[in-house]
């Protein structure tokens, strides 16, 4: 919701406020009127009246104090609720200005959305007006000028922000060019060509994983019958044997995909 600290950043000039109205101005969206109405009233005098109150009802109540001191039990608690009560007396004048200057006018509705462009425009991304469905007051905006013969600009919903955003998130997610051109420009191995081909196969049951099985239980067997004779069949042999042909398998596998 626009405050009183919101219209003074925003509007802290003539200049600044000619800047950031041009744009609806130029799209159609801001009459000439309204937008003259606006460069005057925003930056003029009428920011400084909460303070003017705040001064006077401090002085007043300071030059009683002084000339009734006598009286008085607690001279700098009534100068403060003074002063404090003049703020609050210029922020109700302040705003019954601003609702002078509403009247006058030609399309409020369309200042509305006015001033929730100006909001985006100075890098705010939360809706000035939450409660306004901004999509619909358009599309009245739109019927009425079109009524009247007037055309608006198409993309006068469409914000031109000040500067530039970037998003930091997409810095620190998005991979470094220079590794991934040079992992890409790295030759694969066999090896990296298997486990990509195991790593796509998660999930069922790996022949890889049962032929290492079995050489490794086939190891152990091989350690026990060291003793036996000679012209024995050796089963490390045959294992080895099973494990180059499976293996030869899975390169063939990783080649193909």
């Amino acid at each position: 919701m626009a405050s009183k600290g919101w219209f003074d950043r925003a509007f802290a000039s003539r200049t600044r406020t000619e800047q950031l109205l041009r744009p609806d101005l130029e799209s159609g969206l801001l009459t000439p009127h309204d937008y003259e109405l606006a460069v005057s009233f925003l930056p003029g005098p009428t920011r400084y009246l909460p303070y003017a109150h705040t001064f006077v009802w401090g002085a007043l109540a300071g030059v009683a104090v002084y000339k009734f001191k006598s009286r008085i039990r607690f001279p700098m608690t009534v100068v403060g609720v003074s002063a404090a009560t003049g703020y609050g007396v210029g922020i109700v004048h302040y705003f019954q200005q601003h609702k002078q200057f509403a009247r006058q006018l030609q399309d409020r509705e369309a200042f509305l959305v006015v001033l929730d462009n100006v909001n985006r425009r100075i890098g705010n991304s939360l809706p000035l007006f939450p409660q306004v469905d901004r999509d619909r007051i358009l599309e009245r905006i739109k019927k009425r000028r079109e009524e009247s013969g007037e055309v608006l600009d198409a993309g006068i919903e469409i914000v031109t922000d000040v500067g530039d955003s970037t998003d930091s998130t997409a810095l620190t997610d998005s991979p470094n060019p220079a590794r991934s051109i040079e992992t890409s420009a790295r030759p694969k191995s066999t090896w990296d060509a298997i486990r990509e081909a195991n790593a796509r196969n998660a999930g069922r049951h790996s022949s890889w994983d049962e032929l290492r099985q079995r050489h490794e239980r086939q190891r152990t067997a091989g350690r026990v019958q060291q003793a036996e004779p000679a012209e024995v069949e050796d089963p490390r042999a045959k294992a080895q044997a099973e494990f180059d042909a499976i293996l030869e398998a899975e390169r063939k596998a990783a080649r193909a995909s």
